[in-house]
């Protein structure tokens, strides 16, 4: 049983300055999220109802690794860091799942914060795992893993979640606090790292040019005139109503009789 707890490093943010227009580069909040310490929480209860090995895994640079020593300290088994910069989240879950495959096998359990994008939403279709989304609650009784999920106008719903699973949390669950000893050892652990190789886009270009809808398929009309033919494929003839040819002495009584048409049949409201 490999229970995964996937941590979202924040990473570096633009502050731009409202006064002078300027921007600069700041590191982001240190350590993970509100909700990616639940889903920390969460995986190492899971770990323990179920006798399975928790992983700590995120997609970050090297200052992430202190987030993942964290997660070692609080008493993940291992941990490992995807250095790549994926701002497509169908690639990063593809590098994350990857990265796990190849230090710790399949996971069984793979559990998110709320604020993780649609990784595991794409994660959840890569390996046709069941998918639970804003759960409150994530337990497991009689080895069955369940789920407390929000609803509308205050209601709650309950899942029995099948494995293998992709869950994400929100952040209600306050996490468990690293003993001395384990925070000074964890200080020394190496943090894997795996630099996936992502493929790019395969774009080519071509002509541009306008938009052309699909020509639609439309019975042909059974009539013998081109006339009958052209009022059948067309319906300009609605249903009760009738055809009317019109001989304008001029334009400007030809565009009085378009528009009153056009009144008539409420395509301009009313005119007067």
């Amino acid at each position: 049983m490999l229970v995964v707890a996937a941590l979202t490093w924040p990473g570096p943010r633009t502050v731009v300055d409202q006064l002078t227009g300027s921007t600069r580069t700041e590191e982001g909040r240190p350590g993970a999220s509100a909700a990616g310490l639940a889903a920390l929480e969460h995986a190492l209860r899971i770990g323990e109802s179920l006798g399975g090995k928790v992983v700590a895994v995120t997609i970050g640079s090297s200052s992430a690794e202190e987030m993942l020593r964290e997660a070692v300290a609080a008493g993940a088994a291992g941990a490992l860091r995807v250095d790549a910069d994926l701002t497509d989240d169908e690639a990063a879950a593809r590098a994350l799942l990857a990265a796990v495959a190849e230090h710790h096998g399949t996971p069984d359990v793979v559990v998110f914060g709320d604020d993780s994008g649609d990784v595991p939403g794409f994660l959840a279709a890569i390996t046709d795992a069941a998918q639970a989304l804003g759960l409150l609650e994530l337990t497991v009784e009689h080895g069955v893993l369940g789920g407390l999920r929000r609803l509308d106008k205050g209601r709650r719903e309950r899942l029995a979640i099948p494995m293998p699973a992709v869950c994400s949390v929100e952040p209600v669950l306050r996490p468990r606090r690293a003993g001395l000893p384990a925070m000074l050892a964890a200080r020394n652990t190496t943090i894997p790292v795996v630099r996936p190789v992502v493929p790019g886009w395969a774009v080519r270009a071509g002509t541009i040019r306008a938009y052309r809808p699909r020509a639609r398929i439309l019975p042909i009309p059974a009539a013998d005139q081109a006339r009958d033919r052209i009022v059948a494929l067309t319906n300009a003839v609605a249903a009760g109503g009738s055809a009317t040819v019109v001989t304008p002495p001029d334009a400007a009584a030809a565009a009085d009789l378009l528009l009153d048409y056009l009144s008539r049949h409420g395509y301009l409201g009313d005119t007067t």
